[in-house]
């Protein structure tokens, strides 16, 4: 007899529950299963719920026209500005984060766009830096907020914006004396007697040197200055806290693998973690980056577990849906639940057929579109058990070999055997499998290879009316990590296999299908031919896989070590490309990909 608690996950794997549909509920308008992107008005972004967002009004902080400017005014320079106007969200995160935050009191802290001063004001009362710099374009217009904190000894106001480089290494050079610069050839370690903060959070957001954004730009380089220890990263390993548009934080914490781009693998070369503080409290926020809700739930679940382990507790008003879920479903608690239920991916159908159902009318048109969407709900219920079993045959499989040095031929049968199995699934439903079986590895390595999988607590839920104007916000709390020495390599006089690591990753993600060992072909003629020096990539203990054809681990479901493997591979091959042969080879045809923002030109910053 099945208990309460795998009764329960069999009826959310069929998602005909109220919880399941719950569970899984896109934020966005449905219509006959397609989704209607919808975009706010500015002026349903004006709600005010704070003394702080009055003044800005008044003021007139935010504007996203043009108009007379009138005598004795200030105006804004930066009018497109989100302003953090919440004291309340304020106090909860800081008292959420406050165990990590406690090493940095009495720190340098570097203060990019102010604004109003809410954040900035919390922040500096609960560390007491030493030093706080802060810079702002719109100094003047937001003095008259910040004058408590300028009436300080220790705090400075510049009016400059830290967001162009040569204002921003200038205040670097002149204004932090008590910091010291890491030698090139030591390793860099943590830095707690620094840290930044900056808001780059605008709407409505616009296109800047070829990224959808200014903020999306700076985020990249500030990034990218962790790989190459260039602005702050100079001093150490320099922890910084980013307010950003809510949509730019899957850029480096994606929850699924086909957000996984480019730069959130960099992301995870490069960081210990990229916690989300706070953010826009949505289940799905992409339909087209979905993955097994059975993975989402077994990852809420281990972040609970975590959170108890640290004694920490979601403020009341700041849970997200998952959290207050598993709080009174602590039976799905320690259990596996990935591979062990069908997978059940999230559909807009299955909204639209909720509604449907629920619609009085029972209007003959409607009853058809209910059988229509009920049958295509059955045939992917009966999918969901053919990938399972398939899922399931495979780990079994690998198990043949994981404990024998050289695959038997009992695991080579098996392996063939598989797949053929493969090989006899249509198109469609064998490309579906391999996302579910790509999203499954990802999850099931220890520690799992998604930074948003490793998360310390779930994020705590931003409203609109927190910000002014109202447009979702997300903090991000990116501490970096001391990398492999591989990866610090750049410029002239090195090895520059730090270069030729980006330059080569910029061909991976192109080609994310790809098994591993195609893709270093595909990446140098004869390179393939080194697979055996990359041993992780077979190796199950370290993420990696023994079979071969469909069952070899692809280029999106590769991990931080594999990587490592594959680059010092490259170092050492005696027939490798010089860097410029790379460039020339491996960028100067490619074709963008639009998703991935640090392929964009303007990458190397603003300097005017």
């Amino acid at each position: 007899m099945q208990s309460n608690a795998t009764s329960l996950l069999a009826r959310l794997q069929h998602g005909r529950t109220c919880t399941a549909r719950i569970v899984a509920r896109p934020i966005r308008l449905h219509s006959r299963g397609k989704v209607i992107s919808t975009k706010a008005e500015p002026s349903s972004k004006l709600a005010v719920q704070s003394d702080t967002a009055n003044k800005l009004i008044e003021m007139g902080a935010w504007k996203v026209t043009g108009g007379r400017k009138k005598a004795g005014v200030v105006r804004a320079i930066e009018p497109r500005r989100v302003n953090i106007t919440s004291e309340g969200l304020c106090d909860d995160v800081l008292k959420y984060i406050a165990p990590s935050i406690e090493r940095h009191r009495g720190c340098d802290l570097v203060d990019l766009n102010p604004g109003a001063g809410v954040w900035s004001r919390k922040l500096h009362d609960h560390l007491q830096p030493r030093k706080h710099v802060m810079m702002d374009l719109d100094a003047e217009l937001y003095r008259p907020f910040l004058s408590d904190l300028l009436a300080k000894d220790n705090v400075e106001l510049i009016p400059k914006s830290g967001l162009l480089w040569k204002d921003l290494l200038e205040m670097i050079d002149m204004h932090l004396s008590k910091q010291h610069k890491v030698s090139p050839e030591a390793m860099p370690v943590r830095n707690d007697t620094l840290l930044v903060t900056a808001n780059l959070s605008t709407f409505p957001k616009r296109a800047f040197l070829g990224f959808d954004s200014l903020s999306s730009m700076v985020l990249y380089q500030f990034m990218s200055s962790i790989r190459t220890s260039t602005l702050f990263q100079r001093y150490g390993l320099v922890r910084m806290l980013i307010w950003v548009n809510d949509e730019d934080k899957r850029r480096l914490l994606p929850r699924s693998l086909n957000r996984r781009k480019k730069s959130a693998f960099e992301a995870e070369l490069s960081c210990d973690w990229i916690h989300e503080v706070a953010g826009l409290a949505t289940e799905v926020q992409d339909r087209n980056s979905l993955r097994d809700e059975w993975i989402n739930i077994e990852s809420a679940c281990q972040t609970l577990q975590r959170m108890k382990a640290a004694g920490l507790e979601m403020p009341p008003g700041r849970e997200t849906s998952a959290y207050l879920r598993l709080q009174s479903e602590p039976e799905l608690l320690g259990q596996k639940l990935a591979g062990v239920q069908p997978p059940t991916i999230t559909r807009p159908f299955k909204l639209e057929l909720e509604n449907l159902e629920q619609d009085s009318t029972g209007s003959a048109e409607s009853m058809k579109r209910i059988r229509a969407l009920q049958r295509r709900e059955k045939t992917e219920s009966k999918d969901a058990l053919l990938y399972l079993d398939i899922l399931q045959e495979q780990e079994n499989i690998t198990k043949l070999a994981s404990s024998k040095r050289r695959p038997t031929a009992k695991f080579q049968k098996a392996n063939l055997a598989w797949n053929a199995r493969i090989d006899n699934l249509g198109k469609n439903p064998r490309n579906e499998f391999k996302g579910i079986r790509d999203s499954y590895h990802l999850f099931r390595q220890s520690p799992p290879a998604l930074l948003w999988d490793r998360r310390a607590y779930e994020p705590l839920s931003a409203r609109a009316e927190d910000f002014y104007p109202n447009a979702p916000t997300a903090l991000l709390d990116i501490q970096p990590k001391s990398m492999h020495p591989l990866f610090l390599q750049h410029g002239p006089n090195t090895s520059r296999s730090g270069d030729m690591s980006e330059v080569m990753l910029r061909f991976w993600f192109h080609h994310t299908l790809l098994p591993i060992q195609k893709a270093m072909e595909g990446l140098w003629g004869g390179f393939g031919d080194l697979f055996d020096e990359c041993p992780s990539v077979r190796d199950v203990s370290r993420g990696g896989s023994p079979m071969t054809g469909h069952g070899a681990v692809t280029v999106r479901a590769m991990n931080e070590e594999q990587w490592v493997e594959i680059l010092q591979a490259w170092m050492n091959w005696p027939f490798r490309p010089s860097y410029t042969q790379m460039l020339g080879r491996l960028v100067e045809d490619m074709e963008v990909d639009a998703d991935d923002e640090d392929t964009k030109s303007g990458a190397m910053g603003v300097s005017f």
